[in-house]
């Protein structure tokens, strides 16, 4: 199996109409499972994940057909391709981002099982619409002048086996440190689904967009990215912390207490069908370890409607 990174201008989106028949149902499991940045300290573990990730895929209630991973070292992608081959026990396809923060240690993987979705288009959404959802590193002082400073989402087109169905799939991991860089992710992710209509559009990742429980209010890209409808998401009931954040001055608490990072939203087509998302909570997760990562995964289950 060949890896098809790529370098075209994109946690998932949808396309195409399913046949009258029922598809059936599917998991998406999407997770951050938090890289390990050159010359900075160890923060996870790949093999401590790997093990993590294919015991998740072989429990039923976390058995996911499509997994989108963010934050993915290049050296790991054999790793975590072959956690999620051996927790389903079947053969699986892949693509992985070329973009990437961090010196390119930070990209998107996105596996599925190859007897049961077939992985047509491939693409990176680095601009549409006229605005960019990456840009380069300009400052000559900096030691990464000249490359790619962020994550463009990664965009794939995916054939249901099994319902005939279409559909795209987005997976993200918008920026952290840039706010303007965010909402203008967010715009390019609104304006990219908006121009799906009739097709069946998922995304679903790491959007950094500070959603606080008690207040029901994200930050600026929250509110690019829900503006005019164009995406619904789905939204975990209860709402359940996905990331730890240590805070320095008060260790073993958690900076940023219910809030949550990880999300799944549809759009047009997959709006109809029956779709939940939950965040996975484990025993022991957080606080997170220098070998476990600091985001819970998040789970999406899919039961497209016939001709829909």
């Amino acid at each position: 199996m060949t890896t098809k990174a790529i370098c075209l201008t994109l946690l998932v989106a949808l396309v195409g109409l399913c046949g009258t028949a029922h598809a059936e149902q599917f998991r998406l499991l999407a997770w951050n499972v938090e890289s390990n940045r050159p010359n900075a300290p160890k923060v996870s573990d790949a093999g401590v994940i790997r093990e993590q990730l294919a015991g998740l895929l072989q429990a039923p209630n976390t058995r996911a057909q499509i997994v989108a991973l963010s934050e993915v070292e290049p050296q790991a992608v054999p790793d975590y391709k072959a956690a999620v081959a051996e927790g389903l026990g079947t053969e699986v396809d892949f693509v992985t981002s070329a973009s990437g923060g961090f010196r390119d240690a930070d990209s998107l993987l996105l596996v599925v099982d190859a007897k049961r979705f077939v992985i047509e288009e491939v693409f990176e959404l680095h601009r549409y619409g006229g605005i960019a959802a990456n840009s380069n590193v300009m400052d000559k002082d900096s030691p990464d002048y000249g490359t790619v400073r962020a994550r463009s989402p990664l965009v794939a087109k995916i054939r249901d086996k099994t319902g005939n169905c279409s559909f795209w799939l987005i997976v993200n991991h918008l920026a952290r440190g840039e706010a303007d860089l965010r909402v203008d992710q967010a715009k390019v992710l609104k304006k990219w689904a908006e121009d799906r209509a009739g097709e069946a559009v998922i995304t679903a990742g790491d959007f950094n967009f500070d959603y606080v429980f008690e207040t029901g209010k994200g930050n600026a890209a929250f509110d690019a990215m829900v503006e005019d409808n164009v995406w619904h998401w789905l939204k975990p009931e209860p709402l359940v912390d996905s990331n730890w954040a240590e805070d320095r001055e008060r260790p073993g608490q958690d900076r940023y207490p219910g809030s949550i990072l990880d999300f799944v939203f549809v759009a047009h087509e997959a709006k109809k069908w029956k779709g939940e998302s939950d965040v996975i909570v484990r025993p022991g997760d957080f606080p997170d370890t220098d070998k476990t990562s600091d985001h819970r995964p998040i789970i999406a289950t899919f039961e497209p409607m016939p001709g829909r």
